[in-house]
Order: structure tokens, then C-alpha cells, then sequence
């Protein structure tokens, strides 16, 4: 039913390179930081910050969208819309327009269904597994808490589910092939010593 750290922490390990946005998200931080670095050496250095906070946004996009979970994105908007605000606070350099993303994350707090629906049913995340879904079995109070029956080949002890050891293949079950029968000489054809004298 619920799987123990070893094996969440495998299937971590084994997803994390499945998603090529992962990277991408990576090398878009390393490209806008060469940017800032030329740009703001080659003009001026009041541009490095605004160059800096706009690289990290995308950043933080792309690193949201490689989550494939339609919350995981909306989640990523609110980086991305904050730190294009400070982008705009340092490139202008006047510190009101702060107002701005605030009052986009008003607006984009007001739409959290309607993003979230759309996402989830844009043709981007059709690609993704669905989330798993548990059941709740709904059991009278009264009857207590009952342990899910266990699997077909396997059983419950203490709490836990093991399952049977492999049976050793049994040889005398199976019906053999007889060996062959040597063929029976008849008596008159087999040679008699010859008597002794």
C-alpha cells in the first residue's frame, strides 16, 4: 500500500533524469548569469541585478514546469512574477513599482481553478502519469480499524506483509519419461560355452 523510504527514495533517483526541463532550467540560470556578467561589464553595472532577477525567473519557470503537476506549476508562478518585479525595482530604480507584483499575485491568487484546470487539462500535462490515488475504505467506528486483507502469495505477521519464499520446483510431481528398454536376446540365439572336459 504505501511504499517505505528505500524504494520512494529509489523512485526519486530513477525520475529525476526522465524530464529533460529539469536541465533546461538549470542552463537557463547559467545563460542569464553570463549574460548579467557581459552586460552589465559591458555597459554598465546598474544592469547586472534586473539581468540577474530576470534569468532567475525563467529559471524558476522552467524548474516549475518540469514538475508536470499542474499545482507544482501555478506554485512556480508566484517566483517567477516576484522576481520579474525586482527586475523592474532595480532596472528602474524606483522602488513603488514594487506595487506591481503584489497586486499580480492578488490577481493570480483570485485564479488558482481556473489555471490549475486549464493546466491539467492542456495537452502538455495528457504526457504526465496521473498522481496516485489511495482509497479510503469507509469502516463503522464501532468495528475498529481492519487491516487491508493481504496480497494473493503472501501473509500477515506482525503487522507486516512478507511474501512466501519460492518453492523449490518439486521433480517427482512431473510424470517422466521412461528409459529406454534394452532389447531381450532370445534364449536360442545366445551362444553356450563350450563344455568343459
Amino acid at each position: 500500500m504505501y511504499d517505505d523510504r528505500y524504494s520512494r527514495r529509489y523512485n526519486r533517483r530513477m525520475n529525476r533524469y526522465r524530464n529533460p526541463m529539469r536541465g533546461l532550467a538549470g542552463g537557463i540560470f547559467i545563460i542569464g548569469l553570463a549574460f548579467a556578467l557581459y552586460f552589465s561589464n559591458t555597459f554598465s553595472w546598474h544592469l547586472f541585478l534586473p539581468i540577474l532577477f530576470a534569468g532567475l525567473a525563467f529559471c524558476s519557470l522552467f524548474g516549475a514546469a518540469s514538475s508536470g503537476d499542474p499545482r507544482g506549476i501555478y506554485g512556480g508562478l508566484y517566483p517567477f512574477i516576484w522576481l520579474l518585479g525586482l527586475a523592474l525595482c532595480f532596472l528602474i530604480g524606483f522602488w513603488p513599482w514594487i506595487l506591481l507584483p503584489v497586486g499580480a499575485s492578488m490577481i493570480l491568487g483570485a485564479l488558482y481553478n481556473p489555471i490549475t484546470t486549464g493546466l491539467s487539462s492542456s495537452g502538455y500535462m495528457a504526457n504526465q502519469p496521473p498522481p496516485p490515488q489511495y482509497q479510503q475504505q469507509n469502516q463503522p467506528y464501532q468495528q475498529g480499524y481492519q487491516p487491508p486483507p493481504p496480497a494473493p502469495g503472501a501473509y500477515q505477521e506482525g503487522g507486516q506483509q512478507y511474501q512466501y519464499p519460492p518453492q523449490p520446483k518439486q521433480q517427482y510431481d512431473q510424470p517422466q519419461a521412461e528409459p529406454p528398454q534394452q532389447q531381450e536376446i532370445p534364449p536360442h540365439s545366445q551362444e553356450m560355452p563350450p563344455p568343459q572336459q
